[in-house]
């Protein structure tokens, strides 16, 4: 996936732990900050477990207390990965909206309230996606 080539090592490992789709979660909910990994021996553990719980469920929860347990966790923020996978994401939906009929302006008016943005901004990122190597012809 293109927008894993962004990641920072750190990141990579967590993905490689539990899946981007969680990772991504992580990221999004604790990125910029240390957090403490508990190894669920009290009171204060078992609450910092159930906060990680929450945000990327008791299986990968689990298995991060398994592999970080008692020591710290820095999960960055990512921004470059994460506006990647949003500009995918708008990218993606732009696609199947208009395909559905749906008006551009309509479709891009929903986007720019949807990720709080300005319609511009819409505008310019679906013009600027990225072009997939499989998409482009060989020269040779």
């Amino acid at each position: 996936m293109s927008e894993q080539q962004n990641l920072p090592a750190s990141v990579q490992e967590l993905v490689d732990l539990i899946g981007l789709p969680k990772a991504v979660l992580l990221v999004r909910s604790l990125g910029g900050t240390t957090f403490p990994v508990p190894k669920r021996q009290t009171k204060l553990g078992e609450q910092r477990y159930n906060m990680l719980a929450d945000v990327v469920g008791e299986d990968a929860a689990d298995t991060l207390v398994a592999h970080f347990g008692g020591g710290e966790l820095y999960v960055p923020r990512c921004a470059a990965a994460l506006q990647a996978v949003r500009d995918a994401e708008i990218n993606a939906y732009f696609v199947a909206e208009t395909n559905k009929g749906r008006s551009s302006a309509e479709v891009v008016f929903h986007l720019a309230r949807r990720y709080k943005l300005s319609d511009r901004r819409i505008w310019l990122i679906l013009k600027t996606v990225p072009v997939k190597p499989e998409d482009q012809f060989r020269l040779v």
